[in-house]
């Protein structure tokens, strides 16, 4: 039997919209982006057997008015958060305009084992828990599955099924890069893939929440 999943990112957050952060897991959502988690709980029309969100709190904020809408469906936390490749310290008080130069040293610097400071992870790091998370969602019993991520998740996901036996090294690290580049992923834009035992995932035609088109 195929299971369908998925793949949303979250709503617009407080630093998409240019405001300052203090640290990339505790990022609200704009008022822009509370919309968009509203016009999200409302437009789904799939009952879900699972929710899923990230640690990071703008994907349990997106998901709020969903959930609500179906309080059935059980909530879990999957190690599915942002790509957290500067170290958290860099963001105390910035905005994403002022962290674009370390975060271009970092991709110039391609290195998939570099670590930028305490908190941060390297892109294998990284490339490794997006894997196992996605085999664990694969392994899961239920059929119909909603997952509130990232950005650079979703990109991450739709890389590995294009390179699904590729090794993670610099040159598969500056290629995902170029890919991030070239692929526009905007807040609570929908991913499904269709999943069915012994064969790859099958993405199926994405598409866009719209703010009042309920």
């Amino acid at each position: 039997m195929k299971k369908t999943i998925w793949f949303i990112r979250h709503a617009e957050s407080l630093s998409n919209a240019g405001f300052p952060t203090d640290t990339p897991h505790a990022i609200g959502l704009s008022e822009k982006g509370l919309a968009q988690a509203v016009a999200l709980g409302a437009q789904w029309r799939t009952v879900p057997d699972l929710i899923v969100v990230s640690r990071y709190s703008r994907t349990s904020y997106t998901a709020a008015p969903l959930c609500k809408r179906h309080p059935q469906a059980p909530v879990i936390t999957l190690p599915l958060h942002e790509l957290t490749f500067l170290a958290p310290a860099r963001y105390v008080g910035t905005t994403e305009d002022l962290r674009r130069e370390p975060a271009r040293q970092y991709w110039e610097r391609c290195d998939p084992d570099y670590c930028d400071g305490e908190g941060a992870e390297s892109f294998r790091e990284f490339c490794a828990r997006i894997d196992q998370s996605l085999a664990a969602l694969r392994q899961r019993a239920e059929q119909r599955i909603v997952v509130v991520c990232h950005g650079y998740v979703i990109k991450a996901i739709l890389w590995r099924q294009m390179n699904p036996e590729a090794p993670v090294t610099a040159e598969y690290m500056r290629a995902f890069f170029d890919f991030h580049l070239r692929c526009v992923v905007p807040n609570i834009q929908v991913y499904p893939f269709e999943d069915e035992a012994g064969a790859p995932l099958s993405m199926l035609t994405p598409f866009q929440i719209e703010v009042g088109a309920e």
